[in-house]
């Protein structure tokens, strides 16, 4: 019972400074058994788990990173930084089983994170660290899948987008300079001109939430096949990555609770510092490549 009364006390404090305040507690709290996943050995190979909770944010529910993490019962948010925690903690190896001293980690041991965020929010996604981006562990080794890189001194940071630009029929274009993915919000922030001409089409209804918080944008769920698609253009105009109202429009579940259950959400906001929110990932797999230096989407 004390977990959970302090689960719920953390998911309060996050919504003071986001999106919602009436979300309820991930369903399980941490358990004995889960507990030094994030602070013992990761390995290649080694996996992890995220799901969406009642604020709208994916957190992991078996990744903790410190003793307090796990025995007061509190979850890990979804963050490009909990990637970089994971990479650093990656097993030493030794290969020669009878060598002396301590092992040594063998150098660029990392190279692929690769994470698959669900379209459906029921449903959890899995974080995994494999030995090399071609690996595909969770997708049964198809190499079909095409892979859209780029590179990326940090993976997930500073991408090299020129240009964002929503269309429908006609097309409303923005020049951008490097934008970073925000792993913790759903929200995809976007230049005025090109948020206006999505607002044209599905007109949003802003709910005003208070407090200082942001407000929230309903639109109609039965107009979302009228609603154009945000094209996200990379360095050189060959690549590009479509991003579908399926994706950037968010459809309240009954389990997500809160007042807003049942209606569909637009997760784009108009202006500010442009950011890439998980909602132009969702129903997509994407590769943080730190041996390469590069990030990849499935196209």
């Amino acid at each position: 019972m004390l977990h959970i009364l302090v689960l719920a006390a953390a998911f309060a404090l996050a919504a003071a400074q986001g999106i919602a305040e009436w979300q309820k507690p991930l369903p399980q709290p941490p358990g004995a058994a889960n507990c030094g996943r994030g602070r013992k050995a990761i390995h290649i190979g080694s996996s992890f788990t995220f799901q969406m909770n009642g604020d709208w944010r994916y957190y992991f529910t078996d990744y903790f990173p410190s003793d307090w993490h796990c025995d007061r019962g509190e979850v890990t948010q979804l963050h490009l930084n909990v990637f970089d925690d994971i990479t650093n903690r990656i097993a030493p190896i030794n290969k020669d089983p009878y060598s002396k001293g301590p092992p040594k980690a063998p150098k660029n041991q990392q190279s692929s994170l690769m994470m698959t965020l669900p379209l459906d929010t029921e449903a959890s996604g899995p974080l995994v660290l494999e030995p090399e981006p071609g690996w595909k562990l969770f997708h049964h080794m198809d190499t079909s899948i095409d892979i859209v890189w780029t590179p990326t001194k940090q993976p997930g940071r500073r991408l090299n987008v020129t240009s964002i630009n929503v269309s429908k029929g006609v097309s409303v274009s923005a020049s951008t300079g490097p934008i970073s993915l925000a792993l913790h919000t759903p929200y995809i922030r976007l230049p005025h001109d090109v948020y206006d001409f999505m607002a044209k089409f599905t007109q949003p209804e802003a709910v005003d939430m208070g407090r200082g918080m942001d407000s929230v944008d309903i639109v109609s769920c039965n107009a979302t096949s009228t609603f154009p698609t945000l094209n996200l253009d990379f360095e050189g105009g060959a690549q590009q990555i479509l991003v579908k109202p399926a994706q950037y429009v968010l459809r309240v579940s009954q389990s997500l609770g809160g007042p807003f259950k049942g209606k569909c959400v637009l997760l784009a906001k108009r202006g500010g510092e442009l950011e890439i929110g998980y909602a132009a990932l969702r129903g997509r797999s994407v590769w943080f490549d730190w041996a390469n230096a590069r990030t990849g989407f499935q196209a």
